[in-house]
């Protein structure tokens, strides 16, 4: 067998061992944020650790400063151009963190995402008295991320109302990649 046969059949079992040995997953990668708390309402502060873009622990320390009884979250999730330029929110819907607190959410899509933050954050109930704070902890690169989903750049914006909808008591906006990175999986 000639050696330039012997340097493919070696390449491509050398790429075989490899997607097979290992699993392709989607991080969310933050590339920049914008969160703004209304004074009146909760007192807000960010510490950001980890050293890689890929590995960010974001700590959110929410304080109530007034009483904070019902409230309503309106999200969308918009996928940017390759210009920068958002597009049409993909999803956007309302949610009731109260009621959320209260009765953990059944639906899937939700579920997906409140799971993992409960579980590592500090999370008290509702309504919020003056003085009462949570502690989130969000770790973007664990939140599982739908594999058909395809790699992009994505803006997601976030807005806490009261619950008749009149004050904003919070709003961020938060800009990143979805990025596909290989697993690899330890052999025992």
């Amino acid at each position: 067998m000639p050696s330039y046969k012997v340097c493919i059949f070696v390449a491509l079992g050398a790429c075989w061992t490899t997607f097979v040995s290992s699993e392709r997953k989607l991080l969310i990668v933050i590339t920049h944020k914008e969160i703004l708390a209304n004074k009146m309402w909760v007192n807000y502060s960010l510490v950001e650790t980890g050293g890689h873009e890929t590995n960010v622990t974001y700590l959110a320390y929410l304080e109530a400063v007034r009483e904070i009884r019902d409230m309503k979250t309106y999200f969308t999730y918009s996928v940017r151009a390759f210009n920068g330029a958002i597009q049409n929110p993909i999803i956007s819907r309302w949610a009731d963190p109260c009621e959320l607190i209260r009765r953990p959410p059944k639906e899937k899509l939700l579920k997906m995402y409140y799971d993992p933050l409960v579980k590592h954050s500090r999370i008290i109930r509702c309504p919020f008295k003056p003085g009462d704070n949570m502690l989130l902890n969000i770790t973007p690169s664990i939140l599982p991320v739908p594999n058909f989903i395809p790699e992009n750049d994505f803006y997601i914006e976030a807005t806490t109302y009261t619950r008749a909808r009149t004050k904003i008591i919070f709003e961020s906006r938060v800009y990143g990649s979805l990025l596909r990175v290989n697993v690899h999986n330890k052999k025992s």
